[in-house]
């Protein structure tokens, strides 16, 4: 089984500083599974933690959850009672799969859920890490197709995407992922995100699954500046 936990970081241009750098490190760190999250389930497992660097404080997206319940208690009556009720259970249901629910492989990469991260399930329990992108966009990253010269291959005959193995995670061994972005708003303001990925191969889930020395480091960490 693979557990994976991955960790988003968000901030903007006022935090783009060596302090605000050092006020971000400390949430990337490894995390438990809640108590409230069930261990038992097909395919891979995910647990996502969301951030927001916004001034001086950093939140966390049960942060803003509970900022919203405490405005909704106080808002008046409005007659759309039920449109609120559904909207807080999908908030509900959305917030309960980020702590940790399983996938299906093809789901993850469909719905896009580990940006950037292929993950194949191989002979003898093996799973191997792919990075893929398209390789535009800004910042650009350097690297090349692996399945270029692959007769039949998925992306055989593409030169200017970037695909190539991080590792391959034998039972019992894990691995982490680093990858940024940098990405603008509509109005021009650009924003900038960071990835933490930490990944096990094992045959139980327990909480404290991801809390271990990692075997494998592979980055993306392009310079957004």
């Amino acid at each position: 089984m693979l557990a994976v936990l991955q960790i988003c970081m968000k901030w903007t241009k006022e935090n783009r500083t060596p302090k605000g750098a050092v006020e971000r490190e400390q949430y990337y760190q490894p995390v438990q599974i809640e108590e409230d999250v069930v261990l038992s389930g097909k395919g891979i497992f995910l647990k996502q933690c969301v951030y927001d660097q916004v001034g001086s404080r950093i939140w966390s997206d049960q942060d803003y959850t509970a900022q919203q319940d405490r405005n909704q208690k106080n808002k008046p009556f409005t007659g759309l009672d039920g449109y609120e009720e559904r909207r807080a259970l999908c908030a509900s249901q959305s917030r309960q799969q980020r702590k940790g629910t399983f996938y299906e492989i093809l789901a993850l990469e469909k719905r896009n859920l580990v940006p950037c991260i292929r993950i194949v399930e191989e002979a003898n329990d093996c799973y191997r890490i792919r990075w893929f992108d398209q390789g535009i966009g800004m910042p650009r990253r350097r690297g090349g197709n692996e399945d270029f010269m692959k007769k039949g291959a998925r992306l055989a005959g593409e030169p200017n995407v970037l695909n190539e193995t991080a590792f391959i995670l034998q039972k019992g061994e894990s691995g982490m992922l680093k990858h940024n972005y940098r990405k603008q708003y509509f109005d021009g303001d650009q924003y900038y995100l960071c990835f933490y990925v930490y990944m096990v191969n094992v045959d139980v889930l327990t909480r404290d699954v991801f809390l271990q020395v990692y075997d494998y480091e592979y980055d993306q960490m392009a310079d957004l500046f």
